[in-house]
Parts: C-alpha cells; sequence; structure tokens
C-alpha cells in the first residue's frame, strides 16, 4: 500500500513512519555530535551554528548531502520505509542505499526523536549531546504550520492540531509530548557529555550562546570569529537562505517551514484566550516539581 496516501478513519492523512528500528540499531562514535530538539525548536538554526563553528566560520564550506541533510531518522530510511520519509532524504541528493557509518568523523548528527527512540549505543558511548528547547506555545504554531503543509497534511486547523499537541499520549510525526522529551535532557544536564540550551536565551545573547557550545565541542574560537558566526546565524540573514533547502524546492512550497518568524512570542498572534490557558495548565502538569522553566515573550 502506498503509505503516502494512507489516512485514519476521518479522511485525514496517516501519520509518517519514521524507521525506527533502525534508527536504535546506529551505530555510535564516541566524537559525534547530536543535536537533539522536539520539532520546530530552532533545528536548523542550531544546525547552522555549529557547522560553523566546526569550521571556524568557513561560509563557504560545503559538506556532502548527508551532513547536510537534517535527520538522522531520514538519513536511515530506506526504500522498504515510508514513500514521505524517502521523498525528503532523496530531496537532499542522497541514495537510498547511502549508511550513515560512511561518513567521516566527527560526525554532526541531528534528531527529532525522543530519548527511549534514540540510537541504543548514544547511552553507553556518550557522545557529545546539545539539547535545544524552545517554549511550548511558539513550538505548537511552528509545527502546526509545518504538519499542516503537504506531503503530510496532517491537519486542517490549529484546533485539532492543539488537541493533539496536548494530549500528552498523542504522537505527532513519530514524536511524543513535548513534557516528556524535553525534561528527558533537562533531567541528564549535568551529565559531562549533554549540553542543554533554551532557544529564548539564545535570541537574547546568541554570542554567549556560541561560545558555551565552541567549549563544549572543544573548538576554541577568537571573539572576532564568534561574532561572524553570530552575524550569519541572525534569524535575518537565516531568512534570507531559507527557500535554498532542498526539502523545500522538492516539496513546491511557496515558503520555508523551516526558518518563519524566529520570534519568542509569536503565538499571540494564533492562541485563543482559551487556548493559551489551555496550554498553561498542561505545562504546568508536565514540567511540575522539575525546576525547568521557559520564557514566553
Amino acid at each position: 500500500m502506498d503509505n503516502s496516501k494512507a489516512g485514519d478513519q476521518k479522511g485525514r492523512p496517516s501519520q509518517p513512519k519514521f524507521p525506527l528500528e533502525k534508527m536504535k540499531a546506529t551505530e555510535v562514535r564516541s566524537d559525534d555530535i547530536f543535536l537533539i530538539t522536539y520539532p520546530k525548536s530552532g533545528t536548523h538554526w542550531f544546525l547552522k551554528v555549529i557547522k560553523l563553528i566546526l569550521n571556524g566560520c568557513d561560509t563557504d564550506a560545503k559538506g556532502t548531502p548527508a551532513s547536510e541533510a537534517p535527520l538522522l531518522e531520514m538519513l536511515v530510511s530506506g526504500v522498504e520505509d515510508d514513500p514521505r520519509v524517502q521523498l525528503i532524504k532523496k530531496s537532499h541528493g542522497i541514495a537510498m542505499d547511502f549508511h550513515v557509518n560512511s561518513m567521516e568523523s566527527p560526525r554532526l548528527l541531528c534528531t527529532h526523536m525522543n530519548y527511549d527512540r534514540l540510537p541504543t549505543e548514544l547511552y553507553e558511548k556518550k557522545p557529545k549531546v546539545i539539547y535545544l528547547a524552545r517554549n511550548p506555545k511558539d513550538v505548537a504554531v511552528s509545527a502546526f504550520n509545518h504538519f499542516s503543509k503537504p506531503p503530510l497534511g496532517l491537519y486542517d486547523d490549529f484546533p485539532s492540531f492543539l488537541a493533539d499537541f496536548t494530549d500528552g499520549a498523542k504522537e505527532i510525526g513519530n514524536f511524543v509530548s513535548w513534557g516528556s522529551h524535553v525534561l528527558d535532557w533537562w533531567k541528564r544536564r549535568n551529565e559531562n557529555n549533554v549540553l542543554y540550551l533554551k532557544y529564548e536565551d539564545m535570541k537574547k545573547d546568541l554570542q554567549s550562546g556560541i561560545k558555551s557550545m565552541a567549549e563544549f565541542i572543544g573548538k576554541d574560537l577568537s571573539p572576532d570569529t564568534i561574532e561572524k558566526i553570530a552575524y550569519h546565524c541572525s534569524i535575518e540573514k537565516m531568512k534570507q537562505h531559507a527557500m535554498d533547502d532542498p526539502m523545500v524546492k522538492a516539496m513546491g512550497w511557496k515558503e520555508s517551514p523551516t526558518i518563519r518568524k524566529g520570534q519568542v512570542g509569536g503565538w499571540k498572534t494564533t492562541f485563543t484566550v482559551a487556548q493559551s490557558e489551555l496550554l498553561d495548565k498542561c505545562y504546568d502538569e508536565w514540567l511540575k516539581g522539575s525546576g525547568l522553566e521557559f520564557q514566553f515573550e
């Protein structure tokens, strides 16, 4: 059956299916760098920041198609997997028989997967993990805009998306609750191989964030290089090249879902008062007693 056309009983397209078993079986190297985020938390932004840290802000440097691809769960997909996942892999010019073991070290690997769906060897070999978290209201708006677009088309309106987003047991594109996602790594924030960052803090002071990441990765950057990376990774600068993303071109999108407004507090133009109160209640329940807090504006 063509999974790209499969739907639920209400006639909506089915959730995409990532090859979770392949993800868990992926071989991990101790010098890998993992960027882990819940969807729509600033992933593409941070990918560019980390790449420029690694190459000393060489903006002309071009990696292989695989090193430029966004998600490990797409890199490990094959011809037997969901056609929608294959489409995204192909859009980056990556052969379907490509294997991540062929990538040169150090590998920068990005994933949206929850803690218990990550490669098993990650827990044993403990590579560097940079976790980026963003407040759930801005995430929800950005995620709705992404998951409602073709070829996914999972939602017709924001209320139906929000109902799933606030249901802790509901998966959206193989990703479970925002609350459990951000908490799993928050609990491990003091481990030597983990750097836990917040989107809102990076928006306030990108240069300090770059400095922290560089030190964590083991790169000694001059203040001038840090300033240059911050300039090239400003949201305004990123927007100028957002439509160059291979996936955007492959899908025929008129605007990029990867770099939209990049605001803190942009949720206010979408949420009703009742919707905001609903998510406030879920937020309190999700993070109760954890000490984890987010800024919403």
